[in-house]
């Protein structure tokens, strides 16, 4: 499930639920949430009529090119650069680290658009990374870069790593699904439990060895310890604060997104002690 989606059901139904019951979060995605998404896709199926909503990616790409067509070019061009509008590729070092795959020299080399041209030009997987009549009017629309003894560069490699322009910054969001099954292997050969097991034992005999340590008062070993273990001294802090929140009923849970807590986000609280002996 998305990120984006998993907030919203959080926001917008579970925000006055403590720990929820399965049976609870099945039905608000059944009646509640799946509805919207019903919705938008009738709107986009179907011509209603009505006005449909831009896909929020066009706003910030709109954005990106209007700063693009005003922010000035060094003349000459750097020779390692090489625009090149029909293949809409190019080897200046901003172009392959865009969201949008575009640059000030490619932007530049098509001139201004019209303001329809936000609204119709299309995103594509492959070369040309952006589709739109007005980009091939006229033709390989390239800003002039030679070299000293005017030899042309060779091409843009177009097998250059660039980010994928046919996400929708929504796409941000999407986690890879990890299947954690106990009988998984993972890595070096171990299952998920055997090494999770595996550091558990590792933390609690240190934690005996500590005990051990107290009746020498020795400074030194405990300035070693928190200055060393600080890393995990916090998460251990922050998984336990978040367990108390969370089996409290007097104050608000803890939200998945707030800084104390953000560290221990993948810890699963365990129950308070009286649901246990309930």
């Amino acid at each position: 499930m998305r990120n984006s989606s998993w907030r919203r059901i959080k926001r917008d139904f579970l925000h006055h639920f403590h720990k929820p019951r399965l049976d609870l979060l099945v039905w608000i995605l059944i009646k509640k949430l799946a509805p919207t998404y019903y919705r938008k896709l009738d709107q986009l199926v179907h011509n209603t009529g009505q006005f449909r909503e831009l896909p929020s990616w066009r706003k910030a790409f709109k954005s990106e090119w209007k700063k693009l067509a005003k922010t000035p070019i060094d003349m000459p061009i750097n020779p390692k650069y090489r625009p090149d509008s029909l293949k809409w590729v190019c080897t200046c070092p901003y172009f392959v680290t865009s969201r949008f795959l575009v640059c000030k020299h490619l932007v530049q080399s098509v001139g201004p658009v019209p303001p329809i041209f936000f609204l119709e030009v299309r995103r594509n997987r492959t070369t040309p990374f952006w589709l739109h009549p007005h980009l091939q009017l006229g033709g390989p629309q390239c800003l002039s870069v030679t070299t000293g003894n005017n030899n042309e560069l060779p091409a843009a490699n177009e097998n250059t790593t660039h980010q994928n322009p046919a996400k929708d910054e929504t796409d941000d969001d999407d986690d890879s699904l990890i299947d954690m099954e106990s009988g998984l292997v993972i890595g070096d050969g171990r299952t998920f439990r055997e090494r999770f097991t595996k550091r558990i034992e590792v933390i609690q005999d240190f934690c005996d060895g500590l005990e051990y340590q107290v009746k020498f008062e020795d400074h030194q070993m405990l300035e070693t310890l928190e200055r060393e273990g600080a890393s995990f001294l916090w998460l251990a802090q922050s998984c336990l604060s978040r367990e108390r929140r969370m089996n409290s009923s007097r104050g608000s849970p803890p939200t998945t997104w707030e800084r104390e807590t953000a560290r221990a986000m993948f810890y699963q609280t365990r129950p308070a002690r009286r649901d246990v002996n309930s």
